[in-house]
């Protein structure tokens, strides 16, 4: 089952710590309609209606990744009518987003935002580094797509819900090292950038020694900011959610404030699963953990759900849509949450711990949960 990919340091972008006041400006010179425009940063959403293509926001956050995005004005429609999209055909080519590191003072100009240039203080040394990185990411998709098309499609069903995710060929491998290097190469040469802190953050995502360096490698200015706190907790969630090692201990609450610790299961086979209601892949995972649950609930196994949402709400509705009997808490706790504290960087992941707090499998999916639980549960 394929995760979503999620980048927990992001959890922290919320904070006004590190924060720096800015103003994105500029002209798209083929734009001569109406278009909402949007800025995209740190969880924010600043909104405008341009008539000739300019476009000014003024505002304050961390340095971090950011997005314009521009969709043809339509005084009564919206892109979720089918209308829209009849009436806004012509123009689609003036429709679309551009993302850029959002540090200091921005101008970003050109004919549609497909083609626009980004300018402003280290602008261009980052422009350049995405540049060298997309080049070698439209290899990787290249060689992937050529892969998959190269396997067999005639698995049976359950077949197909036992794969596990497929390992990289040599050629990826060879792809995904370059970029890895890249990434470090970057920080080696500017280690009290913001850009290289965001850098080592999505590396998180990669090779665990290439994400330890590139931290190792950042300025003491880099090292006060709560960004990196959650990312040297998360180093040291890779170095402990190993099979041997003992499980982090950690107390959350549930909906109505009840407060679980993972101690409290100690003398159970337990499986800490993370998850969140807007995570497509969990929802579809969570039907072979209630079948494993109802399996093996009698056999001294317990499942305890830790939520990444951040609407309280909405995590409480998936609950009641899916069904779901065990204990369910959620993470909400920024720079110390759990899910940073046992490295969770794509969801749904999971320990499976035993009655000594020791962790002996992760990563449990489909019909691998229910043969391993049979296997370790005799």
């Amino acid at each position: 089952m394929k995760k979503l990919l999620i980048l927990v340091y992001a959890l922290t972008a919320m904070l006004t710590a590190n924060s720096q006041n800015f103003t994105v400006k500029g002209k798209l010179s083929g734009l001569n309609i109406p278009a909402d425009i949007s800025l995209q940063y740190d969880g924010k959403v600043l909104k405008q209606v341009s008539n000739n293509g300019t476009f000014e926001f003024k505002g304050s956050g961390r340095p971090a990744n950011a997005l314009l995005k521009v969709i043809i004005h339509h005084p009564t429609l919206t892109m979720q009518d089918t209308a829209f999209w009849s009436w806004v055909k012509p123009n689609m080519h003036l429709m679309g987003a551009r993302s850029f590191f959002l540090e200091g003072d921005v101008t970003i100009k050109g004919e549609t935002i497909n083609d626009v240039v980004v300018e402003g203080g280290k602008q261009a040394v980052y422009e350049g580094f995405r540049a060298r990185e997309d080049a070698l990411k439209r290899s990787l998709d290249s060689i992937r797509g050529m892969e998959r098309g190269n396997e067999s499609n005639d698995e049976d069903d359950e077949n197909a819900e036992e794969t596990v995710e497929r390992e990289p060929s040599a050629a990826e491998k060879q792809l995904l090292k370059q970029i890895s290097d890249l990434k470090l190469r970057f920080v080696e040469q500017h280690p009290d950038s913001y850009f290289s802190l965001n850098l080592t953050g999505e590396q998180s995502n990669g090779d665990v020694p290439t994400f330890n360096r590139m931290l190792d490698l950042l300025s003491e200015r880099m090292r006060k900011t709560p960004v990196y706190a959650g990312l040297k907790s998360m180093s040291a969630g890779f170095s402990m959610k190993k099979i041997g090692n003992a499980a982090k201990n950690f107390t959350l609450n549930t909906a109505d404030g009840t407060p679980v610790s993972l101690a409290s299961y100690k003398g159970k086979y337990v499986l800490v699963d993370f998850w969140a209601s807007w995570c497509g892949p969990c929802r579809a995972e969570n039907p072979n953990v209630l079948r494993a649950y109802n399996q093996f609930k009698s056999r001294n196994f317990e499942v305890l759900s830790i939520s990444v949402d951040a609407k309280k709400e909405e995590w409480i509705k998936a609950v009641k849509e899916d069904k779901l009997p065990w204990t369910q808490v959620l993470d909400l706790k920024g720079n110390n949450s759990t899910a940073t504290a046992y490295a969770v960087t794509g969801i749904p992941d999971n320990v499976l711990v035993d009655p000594n707090g020791i962790i002996i499998a992760t990563n449990l999916r489909g019909k691998q949960l229910e043969k391993t639980l049979e296997k370790m549960l005799k």
